[in-house]
């Protein structure tokens, strides 16, 4: 494959990327697992964390094995922001959905008055917060945007979507560093969620020049979508072209077991007499 259509595919690929993050609905759904409740906090989200992880730590899914050297199914992490089974009120469901027509309209300004009305009525769902980022980034407002993806990420720290559209719109801004950081706070919160391996492996490849760390990243979201993306199985390869590494990040099989080589020396037919010992005392 050539490197210029290889870099020109992924490019596009970028172009698309919320298409293939994963993302959950930006608010909870109203069916089995879809459905989440969103708490409020009083203190920013980074003040009740761990200490973060750097970026090389950034948490991997890992294939485990059996004692004989057969592969276990792997259970994938369940979506914390939709693995609650709590109800979200039906009101707050049609509001969104009138406000997300607005936005899909166009009409910006009505749509933001209405998800404003949303964090008034529903303090406790970041969803709205989100999608003010977003009109006040389609609105060149980056100062206004940002503090809403943040805020969205304060009032519910499981909104994987807040995490997803803040390091896009970082990224977009050419905080590169600030971007790489969200995707590893977000794989930190849910290590395996498709859409943050991809973002960040595309942003060690195409913006950081770092194959050898977006390498790792490809392959995990390749091995939670079970390889069911054929251009980012293509990229993976072209990546570990570049990198020269060969051996997996996430499947490690262990060693067969050694065959004890057999022995060219004759068996003594009673080893007994060997030692010079009968069985007569």
């Amino acid at each position: 494959m050539a490197k210029v259509s290889v870099n020109s595919v992924r490019t596009a690929g970028i172009l698309g990327i919320l298409l293939v993050s994963g993302c959950a609905a930006l608010l909870p759904q109203p069916q089995g697992n879809n459905k989440a409740v969103e708490t409020a906090v009083s203190q920013p989200v980074v003040a009740d964390r761990p200490a973060r992880l750097s970026p090389a730590q950034a948490p991997l899914p890992q294939q485990a094995y059996t004692s004989e050297g057969d592969k276990i199914a792997y259970n994938a992490e369940s979506n914390p922001y939709t693995s609650d089974d709590s109800d979200v009120p039906q009101a707050a469901r049609l509001a969104f959905r009138f406000a997300s027509k607005l936005m899909a309209d166009e009409q910006y300004r009505e749509a933001r008055k209405a998800f404003k009305a949303m964090t008034v009525d529903y303090p406790t769902l970041s969803g709205p917060w989100v999608k003010l980022g977003e009109i006040a980034d389609r609105r060149d407002n980056p100062q206004r945007a940002e503090a809403a993806y943040r805020k969205a990420i304060e009032v519910n720290r499981s909104n994987v979507n807040a995490y997803m559209a803040l390091a896009l719109f970082q990224r977009r801004q050419g905080d590169f560093d600030g971007a790489r950081q969200t995707y590893v706070d977000a794989l930190e919160l849910w290590k395996d969620f498709p859409g943050a391996h991809l973002n960040l492996a595309i942003l060690y490849d195409l913006y950081l020049n770092r194959p050898e760390l977006a390498q790792p990243h490809y392959e995990a979201y390749d091995f939670l979508t079970n390889g069911n993306d054929p251009k980012v199985g293509n990229w993976l390869v072209e990546v570990r072209r570049r990198t020269g590494i060969e051996t997996s990040f996430i499947d490690n099989p262990p060693p067969s077991p050694e065959v004890p080589a057999e022995s060219s020396e004759p068996v003594a037919a009673d080893k007994g007499a060997e030692g010079g010992q009968t069985d007569k005392g």
